[in-house]
């Protein structure tokens, strides 16, 4: 039987007789009646010595149970803004449970921002993820100020955090009303978490709650408390836990220069990921130019995929679309040379059966209807202009979108930091011990401190672990856009069909296993134009097979049809993988991306630590 996933009930707003926020829920305020804005200064900042003890720090982490108001956060940005003395980055993660709807959020703010902080309130609503599960990251100030939000209960997202915390902000509602946020299991997750120097703070001095951080290794002690609590909590891990912390949890320190193998959507986008942390990159592309090869059509499709049982590649597509979708308007925001449609997808389902587990997958997991919604079929043929075969599913944030055109402005956005080597193609690979040297064609040599495999199937023959990638030959047809001059969205099934830059349609693909063949073939063309016939009965095919124009491109995926992205063996320290991405990787790019300069640079990771897991490339080694 399925398992649904667990949806997220939003907040609801509510006040108190004295116009303090309150939850009936759990029969409680969410600040003091003397303002919650001076609460956070006073209790949380103050009470883990910030802004002082971030003070020219690379990067600084706060962990925070209980998101609600978002007003610590706001607070925490406010107080680092006005620093001048700042942390080069502040990570600001926290877990809630009940979320509020952004026009709660929008109706809070007008009432205790005041007009300094009135924009930052406006970014975050603006910015607000969706009410799904997981983790959701956002960045403000040009990604020197990022809020990784963690949605769901607190006991199931602790665990999957992976992340070293400075400082931590207690913050649930009342011990008394809600136990469950100051429970020993928490108190444990909480010193999983902690960097050898993390204090923590929070405004209750229940004796559950020091007796639960006592058992959690924790040393607290009362202070003068904000009005009108007398007391307050702070404290820090006992010495020996600090001990402990610095041997299992030592400080990652980001690596100076990184070499990075292959210029296609994996590779350009941790270029850019890498250089945003400060990090010189070495991009290495045996073209003359980025996006040559299976990154090179003319368009993709951006949509995620959506599993009745919720497995592990479910979860993982769902959140990098989502990343995805946030990442992309950000960059067409910043008027870099994004080519993209920003206008939906529809999943046609292949028979009346098909569409119904549609339906019913829809109603088990009661997704928001702006990631994905049913529609039946005379709602799809009104939306396509044409009959389609079926309900099935829309997808309001998908996307059509140009593969060279990304990684255009992936580069474009990484600058200087990153040092292109094209019509450079990498031939072998030497470890000194400490660092990575690089030798391709033409005699070049780079150094670097890590070294990313971000080219596809070649990974292979640079690898010291054997990696098994299949190459996956893929024929796209094109067609004349007049064939369907009303079709501005893209459209699913076996296969599809989406707009491109230049007013033609790419039909597609063929899925060709053990074939190396790189010429466009007529048979490729029939078969796409069966897919044809499939999404759109009754559409009139192209008189002439032999005329038509295609590309073909290769895909590479593994065996459980998971990317691969971390390090390799470990006896080659500073060695990692990025491929395998097979025909998503408009989608896991960007998240994989992230991922992968997280780790590289001791960030908190974006993605949860089973998926984390599952992407690792040792789960391919003999185990032992």
């Amino acid at each position: 039987m399925s398992r649904p996933l667990t949806p997220v009930e939003p907040a609801t707003l509510e006040f108190a007789s004295d116009g303090t926020p309150y939850s009936a829920l759990f029969e409680d305020r969410y600040h003091s009646r003397e303002g919650a804005l001076a609460q956070a200064a006073y209790v949380f900042l103050g009470g883990n010595g910030l802004p002082g003890r971030w003070a020219a720090r690379d990067r600084f982490v706060v962990l925070e149970t209980g998101f609600g108001l978002g007003l610590n956060f706001l607070a925490t940005w406010r107080a680092w803004r006005d620093d001048p003395a700042r942390c080069r980055r502040l990570h600001f993660v926290s877990v809630e449970k009940h979320p509020f709807a952004p026009d709660d959020l929008t109706t809070l703010y007008r009432r205790v921002l005041p007009p300094d902080m009135a924009d930052m309130g406006r970014q975050l609503v603006e910015h607000w993820p969706l009410a799904v599960g997981g983790l959701h990251r956002i960045e403000f100030e040009g990604g020197r100020v990022v809020l990784t939000l963690a949605l769901g209960d607190v006991h199931e997202q602790l665990p999957q955090l992976t992340l070293r915390a400075n400082a931590l902000y207690l913050d649930g509602f009342s011990p008394a009303r809600n136990p469950d946020m100051w429970s020993p299991r928490l108190c444990r997750q909480l010193k999983r978490l902690s960097a050898a120097d993390a204090t923590l703070a929070t405004w209750t001095i229940a004796a559950s709650v020091r007796e639960a951080l006592a058992g959690a290794s924790f040393v607290t002690e009362k202070r003068l408390g904000f009005p009108p609590k007398r007391d307050m909590l702070s404290g820090h891990l006992h010495p020996a836990a600090q001990a402990a912390a610095l041997h299992h949890r030592p400080e990652v320190k980001a690596p100076g220069h990184v070499a990075v193998i292959g210029a296609g959507l994996a590779g350009c986008a941790l270029a850019e990921r890498l250089a945003a942390r400060g990090v010189q990159v070495s991009l290495i592309e045996r073209h003359a130019a980025p996006a040559q090869e299976a990154s090179g059509n003319a368009a993709g499709v951006l949509r995620p995929m959506i599993a009745r049982d919720d497995s592990l590649m479910a979860r993982l597509s769902r959140a990098a679309f989502m990343h995805a979708s946030n990442h992309l308007r950000r960059l067409a925001s910043e008027g870099l040379p994004l080519i993209w449609g920003p206008t939906g997808v529809m999943q046609i389902a292949h028979d009346d059966a098909h569409e119904q587990q549609l339906r019913d997958i829809c109603e088990l997991h009661a997704l928001p209807g702006a990631l994905v919604r049913y529609l039946s079929r005379p709602q799809m043929s009104r939306r396509v202009g044409h009959d389609v075969a079926c309900g099935g599913w829309w997808f309001e944030r998908g996307a059509w979108v140009n593969p060279p055109s990304l990684c255009a402005a992936h580069l474009a956005r990484g600058g200087t930091a990153i040092a292109r080597f094209f019509s450079r193609e990498a031939l072998h690979l030497d470890h000194g011990g400490t660092h990575w040297q690089v030798r391709s064609s033409h005699d070049v040599r780079i150094d670097a401190d890590a070294v990313v495999l971000a080219n596809a199937a070649d990974a292979r023959q640079l690898s010291p672990q054997p990696l098994p990638l299949v190459r996956v030959r893929g024929q796209i047809t094109l067609l004349p856009g007049a064939m369907f001059p009303q079709l501005q969205m893209t459209l699913c099934r076996d296969g599809y069909l989406c707009p491109t830059p230049d007013g033609d349609l790419n039909l597609g693909a063929s899925f060709d296993l053990d074939d190396e063949d790189t010429t466009v073939r007529d048979d490729s063309h029939a078969g796409n134009l069966a897919r044809l016939a499939a999404l759109l009965p009754g559409a009139a095919a192209p008189p002439d097979i032999a005329g038509l124009r295609g590309r073909v491109g290769f895909r590479t995926a593994s065996p459980d049809r998971m990317p691969l992205i971390g390090p390799l063996a470990a006896t080659f320290p500073g060695l990692h993988a990025f491929t395998g991405l097979g025909s998503r990787g408009l989608v896991w790019s960007p998240l994989g991306a992230e991922q992968l300069a997280s780790a590289l640079c001791g960030d908190p990771l974006p993605l949860a630590s089973d998926i984390t897991e599952a992407l690792m490339p040792r789960r391919f080694l003999p185990s032992s």
